[in-house]
């Protein structure tokens, strides 16, 4: 149901590992992330194009597999918000966050009345039996939220951030924080990078939260896994797809021996 084994494998401490999608959307994909053993896929909307049908196929498609698949829209506006979940998503990854105004338009764009101000509909409550109550609670009780630290105000906002509980992860943007604080061409070199990332895991972990982390490998993830991160989305599906053909490139064409004949 939705993100309902990914909010109970996080509860348990458990490592989760997912990718963001926002480049190639074909569906079968998905299929591939589920047999392989991801956690949850991020569909980025925040900087990929595409259109609200395929948008709702993809959605579709996750919820069939069993497999979370998360909207990342373009900001933390309530219309956006209340379309990803109106379309089926398992939930959102808001970039960006800095300030308690974005808390209170991103809850109330989450919830029903009279908790929030969302007017239930689309094609989400096919995740359900029906348009109850209990309908609408069930699709909120297995959402999975995530707010993205991305700037030097986020990190000095991540603990109110944390306390929230109904946010589930906090997700640092560790490259456009690099940017916010001036230091792009030392990203995840500087000590003051460095220093602003833990500052955000621990935050989450003082609540009590999942702290997340984006990175590009494997090898970088097992890393930041032991660096006490608790959630790791590994890059984009086509960067996969490039890492991975280059690999099989690199073994299919062995380094010609000095003074060999080229064919």
């Amino acid at each position: 149901m939705l993100a309902s084994t990914l909010k109970k494998k996080v509860a348990r401490g458990r490592e989760t590992v997912g990718v963001m999608m926002g480049l190639s959307f074909w569906p079968g994909y998905l299929e591939i992330c589920k047999r392989e053993g991801l956690d949850l896929v991020v569909l980025d909307l925040e900087h990929g194009a595409l259109d609200p049908h395929r948008v709702e196929e993809l959605c579709r498609t996750a919820r069939l597999l069993e497999l979370p698949l998360l909207i990342r829209p373009q900001s933390c506006d309530a219309d956006q918000v209340k379309r990803c979940v109106d379309i089926g998503a398992a939930g959102v990854m808001i970039p960006w966050v800095e300030t308690a105004a974005q808390l209170e338009v991103l809850f109330n764009a989450l919830y029903s009345p009279p908790k929030g101000r969302h007017g239930m509909g689309g094609p989400g409550i096919m995740a359900v039996d029906g348009v109850r109550a209990k309908d609408w609670a069930r699709i909120e009780d297995n959402l999975f939220v995530i707010c993205q630290i991305e700037t030097p105000l986020g990190v000095q906002f991540a603990p109110q951030v944390a306390a929230c509980g109904w946010v589930d992860c906090l997700m640092l943007g560790p490259y456009d924080l690099a940017c916010n604080l001036g230091l792009t061409d030392q990203y995840l070199k500087s000590p003051k990078h460095l220093r602003a990332i833990d500052q955000v895991r621990d935050a989450a972990q003082g609540r009590r939260s999942c702290a997340g982390m984006v990175v590009g490998t494997g090898e970088e993830a097992r890393a930041w896994f032991d660096r006490g991160f608790d959630m790791i989305l590994i890059g984009d599906l086509v960067g996969h797809l490039a890492q991975g053909l280059g690999r099989n490139l690199k073994a299919a064409r062995p380094a010609h021996k000095k003074g060999a004949a080229v064919r």
